[in-house]
């Protein structure tokens, strides 16, 4: 990086700085303010970061990388992995090399524990050059979910608008005569464009809700598999907005989009009740939905095991297609859990979220009436999403009784080793899902600060993630998942 653009950037940075220290800014400009500058301190420091503080980084990762030649499996798969040669030259690309060849020699307890330990020591080393809040993994990403109902004035993408939008509604039927009157773009979501669209026709006035793919897939889910998953669970009486159309030719609006029913409703992780029997409430009603998916979509003839293999295997693949540099705790994170399936055996199948917590969910009188985004649903084990909902039921503190309720009603088991599994596979999706971030930003035209937070900044903190997960994992402390 050259004198001028390190002066153009820390100017800028400085500049944004001023902006969020005026107060003058709040609800969605606010966190977009937070997240240029975060994103501008993180490419300052990481584009004056000189050969000579990295060599330090390189020493010790030719000694980690010896010490892990004593494990087995390290050493073949290092000599039979070949990348291109900027991936060869990344920081990390032998530690990444070796830890891929563990999903073919599991270790046991105290060697897993012992690997992803010190992985994470030298990745803290590594990363927090760049990011000084590295060291708390996940506990320093955005929690936030969707914007609650401010706007972006001004769409990114100039093929969203409201003509266009309306011109490629026409050829429907549903919507042949219907006015695109208003629309707004909510603020959320990293993989997914999501509009709020006021609509008028012969039979009056009505809101519908756009969500639209987000360029290059970055989670490596579509809006046309969403639709398809809307229709099933809303069939079975969850609540969800109802689907309503599906555009999967890209043409005319860029990417794939969907159109559903507004729900009316606050986002839950904006408003967590204190009154304990509106806690109550939202529990009971969190606990109904849960139940009634995975009891209604169970597959008794289906082995989780076989399914997950192949996710795996999927995740692998993407990993291999998108990696610009080397990601050694993806790669302990995917041969954990390749190792793990037999953690599994015995384990029902059904349809879960994938995503469950209170940035997905739209509450209105201490109810739950809509489950957004379902990108991530797929067919796995129902301790996939109690795992993902605990830490908001513990917000409720109604845990004990959630876990006790939803055994009764729904007749399956919270297991302890699968809860641990799926700790481990969310840290790994989200890493993987934030490299298709990057993929997506690094595409023509493409200017997008959730996408340059994602890809750059929570990556890193996600590899921690997985190694902290699988360190829990082989340790007393993973008892607290139960």
């Amino acid at each position: 990086m050259d004198e001028i653009t390190i002066k153009t950037l820390s100017s800028t940075a400085a500049f944004v700085e001023k902006l969020l220290a005026s107060g003058i800014l709040g609800g969605d400009l606010l966190t977009e303010a937070l997240m240029a500058g975060t994103a501008l301190g993180y490419e300052l420091a990481r584009g004056c970061c000189s050969d000579e503080a990295l060599l330090p980084i390189r020493v010790l990762e030719r000694q980690l990388a010896s010490e892990l030649s004593e494990y087995p499996g390290t050493v073949d798969c290092a000599k039979a992995v070949h990348r291109d040669e900027q991936w060869q030259a990344s920081i990390g690309a032998s530690l990444t090399s070796a830890m891929e060849g563990l999903a073919r020699h599991p270790l046991d307890a105290g060697q897993e524990h012992i690997i992803a330990s010190r992985l994470r020591e030298f990745l803290v080393r590594y990363h927090e050059l760049f990011d000084p809040a590295i060291s708390h993994g996940t506990n320093a990403t955005y929690q936030g979910g969707r914007g609650d109902g401010q706007v972006s004035e001004a769409c990114e993408d100039e093929k969203i608008t409201p003509q266009a939008v309306q011109r490629d509604l026409k050829a429907n039927t549903r919507y042949t005569d219907v006015q695109v009157t208003d629309m707004r773009q909510l603020m959320g979501g990293y993989s997914k464009e999501t509009f709020i669209l006021d609509l008028s026709d012969a039979t009056g006035e009505r809101r519908e809700v756009l969500r639209k793919d987000g360029v290059g897939l970055p989670t490596g889910s579509s809006v046309v598999n969403e639709f398809q998953v809307l229709r099933e669970v809303a069939r079975l009486g969850l609540p969800v907005p109802t689907p309503l159309h599906l555009q999967a030719n890209a043409e005319n609006l860029g990417t794939a989009y969907m159109l559903v029913d507004y729900v009316a409703g606050q986002s839950a992780h904006l408003t967590v009740p204190m009154d304990p029997a509106s806690r109550q409430r939202w529990a009971d009603s969190i606990l109904d939905s849960l139940v009634m998916l995975h009891r209604e979509t169970l597959q008794t003839d289906r082995d989780i095991r076989d399914l997950l293999r192949a996710e795996i295997d999927e995740l692998r693949q993407r990993v291999r297609d998108r990696e610009r540099h080397a990601h050694p705790g993806i790669a302990c994170g995917l041969s954990w859990l390749q190792s793990h399936l037999s953690d599994l055996e015995g384990r029902p199948a059904c349809r879960v979220h994938g995503d469950v917590g209170f940035h997905n969910m739209l509450m209105a009188d201490d109810k739950l009436v809509a489950l957004l985004d379902w990108e991530f649903s797929h067919i796995s084990d129902p301790v996939e999403d109690l795992r993902y909902v605990k830490p908001f039921i513990e917000q409720l503190d109604l845990w004990p009784w959630f876990i006790e309720q939803y055994e009764q009603r729904s007749g399956m088991s919270y297991d302890a080793r699968a809860a641990r599994y799926f700790n481990v596979w969310k840290e790994v999706r989200n890493a993987i899902a934030c490299q298709g971030s990057l993929n997506s930003l690094l595409m023509p035209g493409v200017r997008n600060l959730a996408l340059c937070v994602a890809g750059n900044l929570y990556l890193p903190k996600f590899e921690i993630g997985i190694l902290d997960a699988i360190v829990d994992a082989n340790t007393a402390a993973g008892d607290r998942h139960v």
